[in-house]
């Protein structure tokens, strides 16, 4: 053993002495250059100015970086004995620009650079374009300087600009902030999913890419730039301005598997149109984390499709059959006003297969429960969403947005359960069929109403928002107990609930914003809402004589209805105490008005509640702190005081003296970058204090009868403490590093109530994420993440065992774009559960292969091999602790087939 570990320690010295001598080596023939920018005219320091050092061929990025406070740069490992641009840009300046040639180990210095302040009739020089951009609040890229691989979409693209970051799911971030919208030259594509259009969009269509803060929402700037999301819009090059473009694809392979799809949009001038669609049982279910790229059953980029599947969680477990498509439609009218409408379809069947062990103990007994289960949904979907934005001046704006879904659905299911303890081997058994039919539809819509004010900083904004929401089903449960000890009746529950709810919600909101001084202003809000809601359910038996059901239960029926009025009158002083940092203190009246009717011959329950919250925030530049309060109020379900049967085992009755639950948070957000560095950390932190929790009551006896109820219940509270740091090594031409850490906690804690014990469960979640990532000019893309996931469960003033779940993930995802015209993918996870029951596998390895051929001219065709699941692994699991028991859960989930796809790339322009 001591030699085997002295062999791999010297191995490991002489490939650290390895890399260390490379690394001398390769900066002895790298070479770096220093300077500082001024203005000509002032001799002052130019702070945020872009210095960049491009190849002189192609102008592709080598290497940037931003001046410092004091206008001074740095720039290190630039290439020797090749030709280079220097390229100074900053707004208002115009444009530096000389050519260096390096000799290997030069540390040249410019001394100071001037540059002048730019007139109206500058001419840019085509192909000397500075790589990175800033204008004001808007971060941009020239595309021409990052080389991106053949047929690559625009996410390709992003991958390798400074400063973005692409997650396994294909969310982006931007210096560590989220991106919450991608436009195309300032339209919306497919809604507010960025993933859309950055999956499906060839990045050789595009010129330039901008990044801002999305204050569509927020005209007056009331966000941090720490809170308000960020829009990346992409500019397409001048000739997409009349074209057609797009892709289309199928492919079918083993086990029956198939897909096939397409996105076409056609531009116009100030028209654009979009068409998309697919159909496929690959578990593919939209246009994003499953989008049309990812092709052949797993997404070259590393997607969600196997991450959504495994231990941890029921992601996306189940066999799913879709077809969906959809339009999208932009257009302008003049410059003032813009208009979208789009509209989907989803058809989707989804087999579900699962088993479930869970064991409780209950006083000197553990019982156990073991249930299988099938079932099948079927759903149709329409969204049909549209937008008028209107700016007629820079003082005013008008956005109204709409929304309308209709969904039909048609669930079938059954299972059998098994029920046993330490001393009866054979308790119950439960044979369980259901079916259920329904429709829900839903529309809502925002209004939103701005203007400034005659006096400087002040304004006014006016909004209002509706939605309607009702639906109904019939559910049919057949449920037959068979009993094998004499305290349990055999029994036969076989009912139809005929289920009808509306919801209806009205809001009307104003501010008044005015300053008093430069530093201190006041923000006046009133904001009133009006909710309506009701749930009718209508149960019978089945009359086994005529074999309807035609046996009313009053007792399980009921006829809820909720009607909830708020008012708050809320002002605000703001005082600026710095440059960035402004304290915000104030006072919420809000006054409420809860109406419950019961209508069955119990009393209604009426109630009115008088609160002044206070309003404090503290926002700087790199964080922020605020502290707010409210209410939530039961359902009306949750307080009708009547027992429900829920199954032959298992009985709820309603609460009508339940108050509203009074939550007190305090949440931290920290942001913190580096853009010299390209070191970016977020954090972010709560704490919520809890009174008059609602909890439910059980009692559950060692035969598995259960009885519940609702109360009320202090103690309960949870802190949540979050990091991420990401470090990202984009500046030299070819290598492209990223290091992401990050790390998540939550601490929680609520009382419960079980057999007459009063106690309380303590849990705590951690979880631990390191990633790396590498690209070597777009040949070879490899990113590795590591997954600790840890939950731990204890319980206070009870006598129960703490429950401990540890898992852990790999999963690494590698393309390499070699030899020419060749596309090789490989994607591999790991997952280890170690603590799952008896039955339960407690590892998995899942790996996913494919090749591509491109062909065609300008590549547009596209051939693809793969196989998913190559070791036939690929499991669903999850375990989870409560009440003195703990659950194993097991799903069907899709596995190992083989598959050939065809894509073929449309490009037209006029």
């Amino acid at each position: 053993m001591h030699t085997t570990s002295t062999s791999y320690t010297s191995k490991a010295l002489i490939f650290i002495a390895f890399l260390l001598i490379s690394s001398v080596a390769f900066a002895q023939n790298k070479a770096s250059v220093k300077g500082s920018i001024l203005d000509s005219a002032l001799k002052a320091p130019i702070e945020h100015a872009t210095v960049a050092i491009v190849n002189a061929k192609d102008t592709s990025l080598i290497s940037y970086t931003v001046t410092q406070k004091d206008g001074s740069f740095r720039l290190s490992g630039i290439p020797t004995d090749v030709g280079t641009k220097l390229i100074i840009s900053t707004m208002g300046y115009g444009t530096f620009r000389k050519t260096l040639v390096f000799k290997p180990g030069e540390n040249k210095n410019t001394g100071p650079i001037y540059l002048t302040i730019r007139t109206l009739n500058e001419i840019t020089i085509k192909g000397a374009r500075s790589p990175v951009v800033i204008k004001k609040d808007t971060l941009e890229f020239n595309t021409e300087a990052f080389k991106t691989r053949p047929n690559a979409v625009v996410e390709d693209l992003l991958r390798l600009l400074p400063g973005i970051q692409i997650n396994m799911d294909g969310s982006i971030l931007v210096n560590g902030q989220a991106v919450s919208k991608l436009l195309i030259g300032g339209k919306r594509f497919f809604g507010s999913d960025p993933t859309v259009g950055t999956k499906n969009l060839d990045a050789d269509l595009v010129d330039k890419v901008q990044v801002y803060d999305d204050r569509e929402e927020d005209p007056d700037h009331k966000l941090t730039n720490i809170e308000v999301g960020k829009i990346i819009n992409l500019i397409m090059k001048s000739k997409i301005k009349k074209s057609t473009i797009g892709k289309i694809y199928a492919g079918g392979g083993t086990r029956g598997r198939y897909e096939g799809g397409g996105i076409i949009s056609t531009f116009r001038d100030t028209l654009q149109i979009s068409l998309i669609g697919l159909a496929n049982n690959l578990n593919k279910t939209g246009f994003s984390s499953s989008e049309l790229y990812s092709m052949g059953g797993f997404n070259r980029s590393g997607g969600s499709q196997q991450y959504d599947g495994t231990f941890g969680g029921p992601r996306q477990a189940g066999l799913e059959r879709v077809i969906s498509g959809g339009f999208n439609i932009n257009n302008d009218y003049g410059k003032k006003l813009k208009t979208n409408l789009m509209y989907f379809y989803t058809n989707s069947v989804k087999d579900f297969s699962t088993k479930t062990f869970n064991q409780q103990t209950l006083d000197q007994t553990l019982l156990s429960t073991l249930n299988s289960n099938t079932s099948q949904g079927k759903q149709q979907k329409h969204t049909a969403t549209t937008l008028i934005d209107w700016v007629p001046d820079t003082t005013k704006r008008l956005r109204f947005t709409a929304n309308m879904t209709i969904t039909p659905t048609n669930n079938t299911g059954n299972g059998t359960t098994n029920t046993y303890n330490n001393q009866t081997p054979k308790i119950t058994d439960l044979l369980s069929n259901s079916s259920s039919k329904g429709l829900a539809k839903e529309f809502s819509d925002d209004l939103m109403y701005y203007t400034k004010l005659k006096k400087q900083g002040a304004s006014i904004t006016i909004g209002q928002s509706f939605l309607m929401r009702n639906g109904g089903s019939n559910d049919y449960n057949f449920n037959s107990l068979t009993s094998y000890i004499t305290s349990i009746n055999s029994s036969v529950l076989d009912r139809l609930a005929d289920n009808s709810s509306t919801y209806y919600l009205a809001g009307l909101y104003l501010t008044y914003n005015t300053p008093f001084t430069k530093k201190l202003s006041n923000e006046f809000f009133v904001n009133s809402r009006y909710w309506a809601q009701s749930n009718a359910v209508s149960t019978y038996d089945k009359n086994i004589a005529s074999g309807l059901y035609d046996q009313f239960l009053p007792d399980q029926s009921n006829n809820l209805e909720k009607y909830t009025f708020i008012q708050n009158i809320k002002n605000t002083l703001s005082y600026d105490i710095a440059k960035q940092t402004t304290l915000k203190v104030g006072a919420d009246l809000e006054i409420q008005y809860v109406k419950y009717k019961f209508n069955a011959n119990i009393k209604d329950v009426t109630n009115r509640y008088y609160y002044v919250f206070p309003v404090l925030r503290l926002n700087a530049q790199s964080f922020n702190i605020n502290y707010v309060e409210y209410l939530t109020h039961p359902e009306p379900n949750q307080m009708q005081p009547i027992t429900k049967q829920i199954s032959p085992v298992e009985t709820l009755t309603g609460n009508p003296d339940l108050v509203p639950v009074h939550e007190h948070i305090l949440y931290f957000n920290y942001y913190g970058g580096n853009r010299d560095k390209q070191l970016y950390v977020n954090l972010n932190s709560s704490i919520n204090l809890t009174s008059n929790n609602i909890v439910q009551s059980s009692t559950k006896d060692p035969n598995g009868l259960i009885t519940s109820t609702y109360e009320n219940k202090n103690n309960g509270w949870n802190a949540n403490f979050n990091v991420n740091v990401n470090k990202q090594f984009k500046k030299t031409q070819k290598w492209k590093f990223s290091l992401n850490q990050a790390f998540y906690s939550r601490y929680g804690q609520q009382t419960f109530f079980f057999n007459g014990d009063e106690g309380v469960q303590r849990n705590v979640f951690l979880t631990g994420v390191e990633g790396i990532g590498v690209n070597y000019n777009s040949i070879i893309n490899l990113n590795t993440t590591y997954y600790l996931n840890a939950a731990l469960s204890r319980y206070i003033g009870v006598n129960y065992a703490p429950v401990n779940t540890v898992r852990q993930r790999v999963l690494t995802v590698a393309s390499i774009t070699w030899p020419k015209n060749f596309i090789f993918d490989a994607q591999y996870q790991y997952d280890y559960n170690p603590q799952a029951a008896p039955g339960f596998s407690k590892s998995v390895n899942v790996v996913n292969l494919a090749v591509s051929v491109l062909m065609m001219k300008q590549n547009r065709g596209q051939l693809k091999l793969s196989v998913y699941d190559l070791f036939n692994q690929n499991t669903s699991i999850y375990r989870f602790a409560a009440n003195n028991s703990i659950t194993n859960i097991e799903e069907q989930i899709l596995k190992r087939y083989f598959f050939i796809t065809y894509q073929y790339k449309i490009n037209s322009h006029k």
